[in-house]
């Protein structure tokens, strides 16, 4: 498989690929990592363990970090995770069971147990640390800004989404391209940002959200998702074997080894066989093996994407005598997924996928009906009324004999029972859209790999130089 990169050399003078490479190669990396969420009830269990374990690869690499997670410093609980039965208090489950929403019944709080953190997430206090320690790199650092945690979208326009941050604060693209200007303009900026509607900051590539030109700093980054679809990477679950974001994927290719201590052989990510696994392949190996509902994306493919044609558009089943990552890649997912060789037949197969998606989606709804109506039934039994606002207020003892009363009643059992049914039909909800992402995905790489095919033979030279600036961004090592 020839790498995408390697492709390009033919097309580029020397000269200039000797400058952009420059950037790359000798640069010491460092890292800034971002992580949690903006309320405590939305600071999700599966961030922390995120952060947690991207301190423990990086660290093991020798290279530096700077954490900013939630509220800093302070003492509060910040962390909201699933609980497993023999976890929950016996006396708060039956009432929230029957008072509470979703699955609040399961879900407990606590304090992050993260060490080494370095500030507050909160905007003013993250962006004045960022443009302090930005002003302070040297001409030979290179930055890669790891984000884990949610993203708001302006339905508007996309260019205005944001990263949401502690205490329910938010910070625009426009704004996080304002703090890497004080960056020097020799330092590559590499970003990660693994949020919902997280596609949008691709253009931060540009001199501004609104600009086709490049910024004078060379920037690429790595998206989990579109600017209009969400994410995974924020599960009240904590148990790293079922997690499937992007996280988990491109940094395992990173580091050489997935989060649970597995190895994956350097034959599986390492593209163009020079012994170093670049942020591109680390993408590319994400692409290949997610299976996950994200569809990911790296600023040189929404580039390209961007370049296209109106033509090409209408040409999705095309042919062509691309042989490259992406094609590699598009393989691979059509096999591993067992999904048809024609594209009318995988057009056939993700109509398929999207009825059984949204034949679930139907009986979801039904069942969370089914558990407010018992709710109601059960509050209406219960001798005396309560306030369901405000539970917390109520005497220990008031409690206990409200959750004593809450189990003997039968329906209490049905409830319970409900309540199972839902959290199955989430989980069957969640592998039928990863089943339906692996079809779109395997378009958006055939297309992709068409694209590349088609723009190194029709775009403009400077089109040419731009994207092999980034190219060259993304072809760079942690080390």
């Amino acid at each position: 498989m020839i790498p995408v990169l390697a492709r390009w050399t033919s097309l580029i003078p020397v000269a200039l690929l000797t400058l952009s490479y420059s950037c790359v190669v000798h640069a010491e990396t460092r890292v800034w990592l971002i992580g949690g969420g903006n309320t405590l009830e939305n600071s999700q269990g599966q961030i922390e363990e995120n952060v947690r374990w991207l301190q423990s690869v990086f660290r093991q690499q020798g290279i530096s970090v700077n954490t900013f997670y939630t509220d800093g410093g302070s003492e509060e609980h910040d962390v909201v995770y699933f609980a497993h039965a023999e976890e929950r208090d016996p006396t708060w489950e039956p009432i929230l069971r029957v008072y509470g929403s979703g699955l609040s019944y399961a879900q407990r709080t606590r304090r992050n147990s993260l060490t080494n953190i370095d500030g507050s997430t909160e905007k003013s206090e993250l962006t004045s640390a960022l443009i302090d320690d930005f002003k302070a790199l040297n001409d030979d650092d290179s930055v890669l800004l790891v984000y884990n945690g949610h993203g708001d979208i302006n339905t508007n326009d996309t260019r205005k989404n944001n990263l949401m941050l502690w205490e329910d604060t938010r910070l625009t693209i426009s704004e996080l391209d304002d703090v890497f200007d004080h960056a020097p303009s020799s330092v590559p900026i590499r970003f990660v940002l693994t949020q919902c509607f997280s596609g949008s900051f691709s253009s931060l590539i540009y001199e501004n959200p609104y600009s086709d030109t490049l910024a004078d700093q060379p920037r690429c980054g790595f998206l989990a998702e579109s600017d209009r679809r969400e994410a995974e990477g924020c599960d009240l679950g904590t148990n790293q074997a079922e997690f499937r974001d992007y996280t988990t994927y491109f940094f395992a290719a990173l580091d050489q080894e997935t989060r649970l201590g597995e190895p994956i052989p350097l034959t599986e990510i390492d593209l163009d066989h020079s012994g170093d696994v670049s942020f591109h392949e680390a993408h590319v190996y994400t692409l290949t093996n997610a299976h996950s509902s994200d569809l990911s994306r790296s600023t040189s493919e929404t580039f390209i994407e961007r370049w296209e044609p109106w033509y090409l558009r209408w040409n999705s089943f095309i042919g062509t005598d691309a042989n490259n990552d992406y094609s590699g890649a598009a393989a691979t997912v059509r096999s591993e997924h067992e999904l048809p060789e024609s594209g009318l037949g995988l057009l056939s197969k993700r109509r398929d996928l999207a009825r059984a998606e949204r034949d679930t989606l139907r009986e979801l709804r039904e069942a969370r009906r089914a558990v407010s109506e018992r709710q109601e039934q059960i509050r209406a039994l219960v001798e005396q009324p309560i306030d369901s606002e405000h539970l917390d207020a109520l005497p220990r003892a008031t409690l206990e004999a409200l959750a004593e009363q809450i189990r003997s009643l039968e329906e209490y059992g049905d409830l319970v029972r409900l309540q199972s049914e839902v959290e199955v039909l989430n989980a069957q909800q969640l592998q039928i859209g990863r089943d339906y992402t692996q079809a779109e995905k395997l378009l958006r790489l055939s297309r992709l790999a068409r694209l590349i095919d088609q723009f190194r033979r029709h775009a403009h030279p400077q089109s040419k130089a731009d994207f092999e600036r980034l190219t060259s961004c993304e072809g760079g090592t942690l080390k």
